[in-house]
């Protein structure tokens, strides 16, 4: 057993001097060029507009511990398991590598002396196995990266490049660790388990004593030149993320996903044309897009294959900010036009559903870049001939289904509805919003509330013909100003008559009222009508008395959903009503999949190779239920669509909104 003061290594003692100067001096000149480099990326992040009316961020403290959780247990990232485990593997893995680097650096250059004995044994094996983890966590990158097979991944060489020089790193250092312990083998080396392994191999090839040093030191210049590179390259392009990703999602916001930013006006134009019209948080996150594609696989528009690629925009207002080609100014550091890189057809193609932000890694809020850029095309006059008949019609008729706003009660013929008087009070104004008071599906879905409303005596209110459209669809059409009319307009309605509740059956009202009124001075309680059946069933004044109802499959709305979270309410009424006989389909709760009719895509329809309602119906006829269950009238009418247009028999599944099942089974 050698004495413990001679277990340890001799570090830097085969490099000449002169090239260690010279890697210190080429190390610290790298450094210099990244901090320049990243701060010129900050400063053009910072020429983006400041941060909205209204946005709530965390603090900083929160902000810090959310990034040390996100980091340490990879909870997002393991959403893909392949993908989070590799991710994983790579960053503990270069964990260690960078402590056991602080480690040689503090025992050499500072008077500090611990790296002998039992530590250095135990500290060397733990670094090998560091290693061990970091190679295995890039070749599963790279695995992944050749496969044909995995569309998602971007084969550009500026991403693979990352994962390449990072591999000929720590590839590098194995085979520097091994032609160190090569020249003379110490037993004691043992507990570097890779490197001695490597020793043997190359003394094999009779790399030994004096040619072990000769090649010790010219791998010692490689590493070193390629560490010198990856501190050179590490502002460029996909090599950024690394940092820029913590920092995007250290900083991100605590707003609900279905809300909307609030522009200022009229002190601020609304959109974005060029690249600095977005918001500094915008571009801070096109920076630290890691261009997994995660956000393309759970997109509705590119599965029905239109033009739409979500993390094609997220990287062409990169392109802007990188001054690529397409600029209208020959300035070479003006703003390029972001029209001349993302075509009319794709920011159109939208239907709002959040499914990219959701899916993002690091917490990139892609539609909300969409609904921005959709704002600025508004404003510049190019909008779809369809979108501009909505904002007409929304304009003069106070909704975007083109009818007099007079017929707004023509649904509740035959109903004991009670209108609101003027100045009267309201406590609980129900929300019967443009489907339930213009569309056939809508309206179905507005006399069962009354129904049930009436069945269980509360008492309530409607506005009737002096309601109108809470401006959802024409705001995500990126008509900001006359979403801000139409909310200030109904604000004062609701002023007048002092709601203190308000409850809708539509998500995107929902969504409207909870979210974005509330940022327009809007002080009351929301409630969607699974919440308050709900709750009507928890107080025990909704009775169901059991199972009614064949096996029932759930299509979670988007805005409900993803949008606030709620993925419980209208399975707690389902569950009521068929007990375990609910279906769920592939893709449900938070990762549903959209039926194609938000963000105005119900009027406005960008042609695809399929269509998104088809889609999801093949998902919900496939769970064998006789009923498709839904808590949104857009969403009724679309999967009412799709199921028919799958051409299926007769036995065809029911598409039903839960208002109505439970009417069914009330008898009301």
């Amino acid at each position: 057993m050698p004495n413990a003061e001679y277990v340890t290594r001799q570090i830097l003692g085969n490099v000449p001097p002169g090239w260690t100067s010279l890697f210190y001096v080429a190390a610290l000149a790298a450094w210099a060029v990244a901090v320049i480099l990243f701060g010129r990326r900050f400063l053009r992040q910072r020429r983006g507009r400041p941060p909205e009316l209204g946005e709530r961020r965390q603090s900083l403290g929160a902000g810090m511990g959310g990034i040390v959780s996100y980091l340490a247990f990879h909870r997002q990232l393991l959403r893909d398991t392949y993908a989070g485990i590799a991710h994983l593997l790579t960053f503990y893995g270069f964990l260690v590598l960078f402590i056991g680097t602080c480690l040689v650096f503090l025992e050499h250059d500072t008077p500090l002396h611990f790296f002998y004995g039992w530590f250095y044994q135990i500290a060397s094996l733990i670094i090998d196995l560091g290693g061990v983890a970091f190679i295995l966590g890039l070749a599963m990158f790279l695995g992944r990266r050749l496969r044909h097979g995995h569309g998602r991944i971007l084969r550009a060489w500026w991403v693979t490049t990352l994962s390449v020089l990072l591999l000929v790193a720590a590839v590098s250092g194995f085979l520097l660790e091994g032609s160190r312990i090569a020249v003379d083998l110490p037993a004691h080396e043992r507990w570097s388990s890779v490197g001695y392994s490597v020793a043997l191999v190359l003394r094999e090839f009779g790399m030994e004593g004096e040619r072990a040093l000769v090649l010790h030191r010219l791998l010692w210049a490689g590493h070193a030149a390629v560490c010198v590179a990856f501190f050179v390259l590490l502002p460029w392009k996909f090599f950024s993320h690394l940092v820029f990703s913590p920092i995007s999602w250290a900083t991100r916001t605590i707003e609900p996903r279905g809300r909307l930013r609030l522009t200022d006006l009229p002190q601020q134009a609304p959109g974005a044309v060029v690249w600095a019209d977005l918001s500094r948080r915008d571009l801070l996150q096109v920076d630290a897009c890691t261009t997994c594609g995660r956000c393309n696989t759970v997109c509705p528009a590119t599965a029905a294959g239109k033009p739409l690629r979500p993390r094609e925009v997220v990287l062409d207002i990169r392109r802007a900010m990188d001054g690529s080609p397409g600029r209208k100014s020959d300035d070479a550091d003006s703003p390029s036009n972001l029209a001349e890189l993302i075509a009319d057809e794709t920011i159109w193609s939208c239907t709002t559903c959040g499914a990219c932000n959701h899916a993002c890694p690091v917490g990139i809020d892609v539609y909300g870049k969409i609904v921005e850029l959709r704002r600025g095309r508004v404003e510049t006059g190019i909008v779809p001939e369809a979108a501009e008949q909505l904002f007409e019609s929304t304009a003069a008729h106070f909704n975007p289904f083109r009818r007099p706003n007079r017929d707004r009660l023509q649904w509740a013929q035959g109903l004991d509805v009670s209108v609101a008087e003027p100045g009267e009070a309201i406590e609980l104004l129900y929300w019967v919003g443009c489907a339930g008071s213009f569309d056939d599906d809508g309206q179905r879905v507005a006399r069962a509330m009354i129904k049930i409303l009436n069945g269980l005596g509360i008492c309530f209110r409607v506005l009737g013909t002096r309601e109108r459209c809470t401006g959802d669809p024409a705001r995500r059409l990126g008509e900001e100003g006359l979403f801000q009319q139409l909310a200030a307009e109904n604000l004062a309605l609701f002023k007048e008559h002092s709601v203190q509740r308000v409850l809708t059956h539509c998500p995107h009202c929902f969504n409207t009222f909870r979210n974005e009124y509330s940022e327009l001075g809007g002080q009351y309680v929301v409630e969607h009508h699974s919440q308050f059946l709900e709750r009507m069933i928890a107080e025990k004044r909704l009775r169901l008395g059991g199972p009614k109802q064949g096996a029932i499959t759930f299509h979670d709305p988007c805005y409900l959903s993803r949008g606030n979270d709620e993925t419980q309410a209208p399975r707690s009424v389902l569950a009521a009503l068929v007990g375990e006989g609910l279906r769920e389909m592939p893709r449900h709760g938070s990762n549903s999949f959209c039926c194609g009719a938000g963000g105005g895509s119900l009027w406005l329809d960008v042609q695809g190779q399929e269509r998104v309602e088809n889609l999801r119906a093949v998902e919900a006829v496939s769970t064998g239920a006789a009923v498709v269950a839904t808590a949104c009238p857009f969403c009724k009418t679309m999967l009412r669509t799709g199921t028919l247009a799958l051409g299926l028999p007769s036995d065809t599944p029911d598409v039903k909104d839960i208002a109505e099942l439970v009417v069914e089974a009330q008898g009301w």
